[in-house]
């Protein structure tokens, strides 16, 4: 989103985004989760002598004169405080005080007697641009604030089931901010021109003017990223067609020895969004298991969503020790993921009707033994 609409990079736009997550009584939601997070950065780097400011019970301002009516105005971007302690904060995309008078922002701070605090919120932290009693402000970053309330949200199944579009918002917010910020690390670019150089893609690093250079190979890489896509979801439909065809052949007359011929009462394949690339299977077997189950066979994205980001299902295989080239067998019922030990390339070379891999991990699933065969 702040990439498509060009939106959010300037510090006013940003500092009404801050400005409304710091409001407890926000459209949010979140109550004072993020303020809380706020002034524990603060007080961790408070000098130990100096009291510690509470984590709630603030007024959140924008666009505050610090100044005196008698001076020319110094604009702080956001101030946050109540009869007791205030926070100053200048906003800036790095930690610079970028013309802004430190000493003002802190005599305002502790007017009327307040516990005080100047605070310079910004994306990068250089110190050597603190300069000018700057130095003296605590430095709070986007990505170390939004990697602490992605995290919080991120745990929290309710809160993400009743306020979807605050969710979204955080995700890309830490997306933007956290997650892509670490991506062009200095060890990610020299990865990435060593790959260009082998590749023999090192001459684009010659051409000027370097910016038309720089949309000629994204241009390129985009033509070739876009075949890619079309290319693999070709290729999990038809990992999807072998399944399939494995499950309503193999499988089931693998289960009718153990089942009886009714065993599968159906198959399933019409899935939509996340969970499109699945095969299910409606299986009972009175009275072992009376009421129909669900066993599904999920691979490729599906997989990946059902283990990692679907709150419903309680019993996943650990993310650490994952290898989604593998089919993953679930069950419904019991909310449980599985990873099984057919992999992706196997099926593509088509499975032998012998193989009894997936469907010995569906009696695992089931509650049966498969050396009881």
């Amino acid at each position: 989103m702040f990439d498509v609409m060009h939106h959010g990079t300037h510090e006013k736009q940003l500092s009404n985004v801050f400005g409304w997550l710091l409001d407890a009584g926000g459209s949010h939601n979140l109550g004072d989760l993020f303020l809380g997070i706020f002034i524990d950065e603060i007080n961790t780097s408070r000098v130990k002598d100096k009291p510690l400011f509470p984590r709630q019970g603030y007024l959140v301002r924008q666009e505050v004169n610090t100044t005196r009516m008698d001076e020319v105005a110094d604009i702080a971007d956001i101030v946050i405080d109540n009869d007791e302690f205030r926070v100053v904060v200048e906003n800036f995309h790095s930690s610079d005080g970028h013309g802004h008078d430190f000493e003002q922002y802190s005599r305002y701070s502790v007017n009327e007697g307040r516990i005080g605090a100047v605070v310079l919120l910004c994306r990068d932290e250089d110190r050597s641009r603190l300069t000018d009693g700057w130095e003296e402000a605590h430095v709070l970053t986007y990505s170390g604030l939004l990697t602490q309330l992605y995290q919080s949200v991120d745990g929290d199944a309710p809160y993400r089931r009743e306020n979807p579009d605050v969710v979204s918002f955080i995700e890309q917010m830490h997306r933007k901010f956290s997650t892509e910020a670490g991506i062009v690390g200095d060890r990610e670019v020299l990865k990435f021109l060593q790959v260009m150089t082998e590749a023999g893609e090192g001459v684009r690093f010659r051409k000027t003017p370097h910016e038309q250079a720089a949309e000629e190979f994204a241009s390129d890489l985009a033509t070739q990223a876009r075949q890619r896509y079309l290319e693999a979801r070709q290729l999990l439909q038809r990992i999807k067609n072998l399944l399939r065809s494995f499950a309503d052949g193999s499988i089931r007359s693998q289960l009718m020895t153990t089942f009886g011929d009714d065993v599968m009462l159906g198959l399933q394949t019409n899935y939509k969004g996340n969970y499109q690339w699945t095969v299910a299977l409606e299986l009972t077997a009175p009275p072992t298991f009376p009421n129909p189950i669900m066993v599904q066979l999920k691979f490729g994205p599906s997989a990946w969503f059902a283990n990692e980001q679907d709150p419903d299902w309680k019993h996943r295989v650990s993310p650490e020790h994952t290898d989604y080239s593998r089919v993953f067998v679930t069950r419904t019922d019991t909310q449980t993921v599985v990873e099984s030990g057919v992999t992706l390339y196997e099926v593509l070379d088509v499975l032998d009707p012998n193989d009894h891999r997936l469907r010995d991990v569906i009696l695992d699933l089931l509650g049966e033994a498969s050396n009881s065969l």
